[in-house]
C-alpha cells in the first residue's frame, strides 16, 4: 500500500498519521482506513505487483482504490490544506 501511495502521487506519511486533529485529517484518515480495507481484500494483486515493478503499463484503473487516491490527492493538495 505504501508503495501504491507514493507511486500515485500521493505522501505516504498520510497512511502513518496519528490521531485527527481537523476536518481534514478526519477524512484522510477515514480514506485511508478504507484503503487499508479494500487492500486487504484485493483480487489484482498480481497486477498491482506489476504496476508497481513497472512491468504493467497504463494508469491504476485495475486498482479499487483508485478513485480514492484521485481524491486524496486533491484533498491533500497544498490549496486545499490552506482553505482547510
Amino acid at each position: 500500500m505504501m508503495s501504491m501511495l507514493e507511486r500515485v502521487g500521493l505522501d505516504p506519511a498520510i497512511a502513518l498519521a496519528g490521531e485527527p486533529d481537523s476536518v481534514l485529517e478526519c477524512v484522510i484518515a477515514a480514506s485511508m482506513k478504507q484503503i487499508r480495507q479494500r487492500c486487504r481484500a484485493c483480487m489484482t494483486e498480481d497486477v498491482c505487483e506489476r504496476w508497481l515493478a513497472g512491468d504493467e503499463h497504463g494508469d491504476n484503473d485495475f486498482c479499487p482504490n483508485a478513485k480514492v487516491f484521485d481524491a486524496l490527492k486533491v484533498i491533500c493538495s497544498d490549496d486545499a490544506r490552506l482553505m482547510g
